[in-house]
Parts: C-alpha cells; sequence; structure tokens
C-alpha cells in the first residue's frame, strides 16, 4: 500500500497518467485500497429521511461484508441514531477542538457500520480555525481509506453554506421527495456540486410510482445536459414502505472508482480556503 497523505495544507493528489483505458483500469486495480468510494446524499427538503435512507444502505452494504463508514452530518454528540439504534460519545466538533482525535469519534453499531456525526456548534474561521479545519480534513481522508464505502449523510440546504464532506465524494445520490419544484430543487443541488469538479449524479425518488418517477427524471436529466453538458442516472423510487429498490446496492458497487487517489478531497479543501466562511465546518 501506498504511504498515507502526510499533513500538510493541500492533500497530495497521485493523477494517473493518460493511458489508454485498460491500462489506466489496470491501474487503478493496483491501488484499489488507497482509493476511498465516497458517496454522498443530497436532499431536496428532508434531511431525516435522506440520513435514514443512507443508513438503511450503509447496513446493506455492510451485511454483504463490505467496511462501511457514515458520517451523518445531522447529528450531534448524545442524539441517537434511531436507525442504528446507537448515541455517539463524541462528534466533529469534539474533534475540531482537539477534546479526541477521529478515531475516538467513530460509534459502533450493532449493524457493523461505523458512525460518525457533525456536531455543529459556529466556531469562528480565525487562520488557527482554518488549520484546524484542515487537520480534520487530512485526518478523515486517512480514515476514509481504511473503508470500501464512505457514506456521509449531508441533507440539503448546508452545503451551500459551508464545506460539508459532500464536496470530497465523487458520487452524489440526490434524493428527491414528490412536491412541486423538487425538479428546480434537484437541478440546483447538481448544478451546485458539479461547479466543484466533475463527478457522478444519480437521482432517487420518493413518494412517486415508476412512471412518474421517470417523467421527472426525464427533466433533471435533459436540463442537466442542456446547461451543464452531464447526464445523471435514475436510480428509481422508493416503495410503498420507503424501501431502496433492490437493484440500489448492486449499482453502488458497479459505480467506478475515482480516477486518482485524492479522489475529491482536493475541491473540499479548496472550498475551505477559498470560502473563508463564518459558520460552523458542520451544520446544525
Amino acid at each position: 500500500m501506498l504511504p498515507q497523505a502526510t499533513p500538510s495544507s493541500m492533500i497530495p493528489g497521485i493523477i494517473l497518467p493518460s493511458l489508454e483505458a485498460d491500462q489506466a483500469e489496470g491501474l487503478r486495480r493496483l491501488f484499489v485500497e488507497d482509493v476511498r468510494r465516497m458517496i454522498a446524499l443530497v436532499s431536496c427538503g428532508g434531511l431525516q429521511q435522506g440520513g435514514a435512507l443512507l443508513a438503511h444502505l450503509a447496513a446493506s452494504l455492510a451485511g454483504m461484508g463490505r467496511r462501511v463508514l457514515m458520517l451523518d452530518e445531522g447529528l450531534s454528540a448524545g442524539h441517537r441514531h434511531e436507525i442504528f439504534a446507537a448515541t455517539p460519545v463524541h462528534d466533529l466538533d469534539d474533534v475540531l477542538q482537539g477534546v479526541v482525535d477521529i478515531n475516538r469519534a467513530i460509534t459502533a453499531t450493532p449493524c457493523h457500520v461505523d458512525l460518525i456525526v457533525g456536531g455543529g456548534r459556529v466556531l469562528a474561521l480565525t487562520r488557527t480555525g482554518v488549520e484546524v479545519r484542515i487537520g480534520l480534513i487530512n485526518a478523515f481522508h486517512r480514515l476514509a481509506g481504511q473503508y470500501d464505502v464512505v457514506l456521509i449523510n449531508a441533507g440539503s440546504d448546508p452545503i451551500q453554506t459551508r464545506p460539508s464532506f459532500a464536496w470530497a465524494c465523487q458520487d452524489v445520490i440526490v434524493f428527491c421527495p414528490n412536491h412541486p419544484d423538487v425538479v428546480t430543487h434537484a437541478y440546483s443541488q447538481i448544478k451546485l456540486l458539479h461547479q466543484a469538479g466533475e463527478r457522478r449524479f444519480h437521482l432517487l425518488f420518493s413518494g412517486s410510482d415508476d412512471v412518474q418517477a421517470q417523467a421527472l427524471f426525464r427533466r433533471v436529466a435533459t436540463v442537466s445536459r442542456r446547461h451543464l453538458q452531464l447526464m445523471p442516472t435514475c436510480l428509481g423510487a422508493l416503495s410503498m414502505l420507503g424501501r431502496l429498490p433492490d437493484d440500489v446496492v448492486d449499482q453502488v458497487l458497479a459505480w467506478p472508482l475515482p480516477a486518482h487517489l485524492a479522489g475529491h478531497f482536493p475541491a473540499l479543501m479548496q472550498r475551505l480556503l477559498r470560502g473563508n466562511h463564518a459558520r460552523a465546518f458542520v451544520p446544525h
């Protein structure tokens, strides 16, 4: 295995050379233990439901023997995660403040998913504060390399105002509950994250049957192709019981790994350094 990233102001990116497709894929397989499979879920409304869906996906992946880490940016220490039946003692605020290191912020769950929660107290972005956040990003990058899949529940509005770890993800699931403005909200989320680099978007619908979901997907896909030159994919619609479509887990595992070792972590780092926001690193 290649050495872990060293602490610095920017995570070093190792970009694969321009090779024929089969050669590049061969190199990616060699480095597979170093590449982070990072998947975010952003919601067009309904943070709680989106988080529950991602937790079920995490449990399914863990049940298949995958090592899974889930970061729920909408929860804080002391708040019970109902799906995992676990109450974290520490959160990322504690890591930022030096109370614990990131490994002690992990909460083991009965379904064998490792859970970290965001926290969300407001901390001024002084120079020291920025350096602390850089340290957190590097620590999370190293931690993520120990897992087969890292899932981020980012919610909705917060990613527009602070550097959520969703910015570090190659794949983004856009959760679309059934309401009149869902097409506009879904496109807004895609446009926002697309500006920070190429990534893949996957739409998951709720409160719609398959026919309605396909119609909504076509509308989002049309505007995304026209204005952003990208084509999202459709994961389908939740069942009447709110369960994920049967093939979602298989689709997730089939998504290609990032083409270079740093993945999208540089985009998260650049956003932190460029934005200089006076908000918390993690929401709520």
